[in-house]
């Protein structure tokens, strides 16, 4: 069960990377992952795979967040713009 619950953290986490999957995605890999790997049933294939779901759904986050924060100022002169 748990390889099969890696396996599915593991689409998520790679489906976050498309544009209509999102954020929501992402953090359920992660967590997905995490639940796989504290099975103590987990087969050495459902490991590997709940890592990359938890690699993958971190990945997205961390790119999301890089790409908002190097867009910062732009979002705050527009929203001093749209406050006008």
């Amino acid at each position: 069960m748990s390889t099969k619950l890696a396996g599915a953290a593991l689409a998520m986490g790679l489906l976050s990377f498309v544009h209509l999957f999102g954020v929501e995605k992402a953090a359920l890999a992660v967590a997905f992952g995490v639940m796989a790997l504290k099975d103590p049933a987990i087969t050495v294939r459902g490991q590997r795979l709940a890592k990359g779901a938890i690699a993958a759904g971190l990945a997205y986050l961390l790119v999301l967040t890089g790409v908002f924060l190097y867009h910062m100022p732009a979002l705050n002169t527009l929203a001093a713009k749209l406050g006008n």
